[in-house]
């Protein structure tokens, strides 16, 4: 079975750009860490892009003492202060703050652990002057020891001697293979959001302000949900291989890893539906739902209505918002329940009106709507998938086989047309949002980026199972997770993961 992939096509021969001309800010968040960010700073005077367009902005969240800028840097380096409080502090906020302030074209985002190869920044910068909608992720090797000084990091990196700094280091198999797995993410999936890592990655300033940036409300975790609005949201990842760089130690997570995942779980769970195994089953309405359902409402019975609800509800594992349209201003009217011309509509109305999961969008007379009108109203942010229907749904439409038939074929868009011409349909959120960005016909733009078939109801095929994981994924998991592993103990929390891969295989 072919499993699902996006669109996200692009050159395979990019060369690095002769004369470049796009303006880069480079954005470093940091709370102490003087020595570390002291050997990034170097790394960076030696970059390769001309420094007329390089400016470097290092944000200090309440360092003690107060980071300072060394001897060896960019020429253009500044100091931010972030004035954090109790309420307002860490590297999401720190960063949103810095970067509300900057006008550059380009920013790099930039740990304060890391060292760069002379043409790190020129290998993102090819791609960014390519297109717009690109999202570049630097390459990068970790190293637990260094005994350099940021003059000699310089130096060194001024005679080609980057390889030759670090003889022995490690990866990240499991990152590594969610990019192979894709084709270097030209494939891209819902579980590519995971590659997008805060050590060094790169987007239009224009990209960066269009997702809202970070979410402040996670202090753990934030380029993680950054990767899921910005893989929604359509932007194409690029991980360049040629950007190399040394990470100086290891991860939070490999240090601390079950007190992080213990303070990740919850809110990851709401925010990320690509996280589903942490939101099945869950007692709590989420931020983020997995659905938007927009149902017109204007010639639907009450007895629809509900089933529809229930249809969406059933899943334990998805959650839904819906927005409802109808002429719902009408409903305020002096009305007879002997004759109620609204009868049905006031039935759907008082059946949720409480329920924040359901809001009312005004819509009079017997207007037909088109596809791309009803495509427009979607502003897409975090939620991936996108359902429309209409009147009174045939019997046979099974909502929850069409989300797993767009799951397996990959397209942007798949919809069914009953005997009544009345239709429904699901959409992919990353198709919808390419789409929208290139302007004019969304309908047209989907089927020619991604793909998109309309059937007869009684032609879908709604018993498609979701894609579940190959024999290959599943231990190449096993195996990266086993070298991840530094402690005995560790093999408690690999084997309830196996054995849920291997419960999806059986179905």
């Amino acid at each position: 079975m072919k499993t699902i992939a996006f669109r996200y096509n692009r050159p395979s021969d990019l060369e690095l750009v002769e004369k470049p001309t796009k303006s880069v800010a480079v954005i470093i968040s940091c709370r102490d860490g003087q020595e570390k960010l002291n050997l990034t700073l170097a790394s960076l005077a030696a970059q390769t892009y001309p420094k007329k367009l390089l400016a470097v902005y290092v944000v200090d969240d309440g360092s003690n003492p107060a980071i300072k800028l060394p001897k060896i840097r960019p020429a253009n380096t500044t100091i931010i202060k972030f004035g954090n409080s109790l309420t307002k502090w860490g590297k999401a906020e720190a960063t949103n703050f810095a970067a509300s302030k900057l006008k550059e074209e380009i920013f790099w985002f930039l740990d304060a652990d890391m060292v760069l190869e002379p043409n790190h920044l020129a290998q993102h910068m090819k791609w960014h002057h390519d297109d717009e909608d690109y999202l570049v992720l630097g390459w990068k090797r970790f190293v637990q020891e260094w005994n350099y000084t940021p003059q000699e990091l310089f130096s060194s990196l001024e005679n080609g001697g980057f390889q030759g700094l670090h003889p022995v280091s490690e990866v990240k198999e499991q990152w590594e293979a969610l990019v192979t797995d894709t084709d270097d993410l030209r494939s891209a999936t819902l579980a590519s959001f995971r590659t997008l890592v805060g050590a060094t990655f790169s987007m239009t300033r224009k990209s960066w302000l269009s997702v809202g940036g970070y979410n402040p409300e996670f202090k753990l975790g934030n380029d993680t949900e950054l990767g899921w609005r910005t893989l929604i949201n359509g932007l194409r990842y690029v991980p360049e291989r040629e950007a190399h760089s040394w990470h100086l130690g290891l991860t939070k997570i490999e240090t601390n890893r079950d007190q992080v995942i213990a303070h990740n779980r919850p809110i990851f769970a709401n925010y990320i539906p690509g996280f589903g195994y942490m939101r099945k089953g869950s007692d709590f309405d989420l931020k983020v739902p997995d659905f938007e359902v927009i149902v017109d409402c204007r010639v639907m019975s009450a007895q629809s209505f509900v089933k529809l609800v229930k249809d969406f509800n059933s899943k334990v594992h998805t959650q839904a918002r819906y927005r409802l349209l109808g002429p719902w201003t009408e409903l305020a009217s002096r009305y007879s329940v002997n004759e109620d011309e609204h009868e049905q509509l006031r039935s759907i109305y008082r059946f949720c009106f409480g329920d924040a999961k359901f809001a009312f969008k005004s819509l009079d007379g017997d207007q037909h709507l088109s596809i791309n009108e009803i495509l427009s109203m979607v502003k897409v942010k975090a939620t991936p998938f996108i359902f429309f229907t209409e009147g009174n749904p045939d019997p046979g439409v099974i909502y929850s086989g069409m989300h797993a038939h767009i799951l397996s074929t990959g397209n942007g868009l798949e919809g069914v047309v009953d005997p009544l011409d009345q239709r429904t349909f699901v959409a992919l959120a990353p198709a919808l949002s390419r789409a929208q960005r290139i302007g004019g016909n969304l309908q047209e733009n989907i089927q020619n980026g991604w793909g998109l078939r309309w059937q007869d109801v009684s032609q879908f095929d709604f018993g498609l199972p979701m894609p579940r994981p190959t024999v290959r994924q599943f231990f190449r998991m096993v195996f990266a997770s086993l070298k991840r592993m530094r402690h005995p103990a560790d093999l408690l929390h690999l084997a309830p993961k196996a054995l849920r891969v291997l419960r999806l295989k059986k179905r």
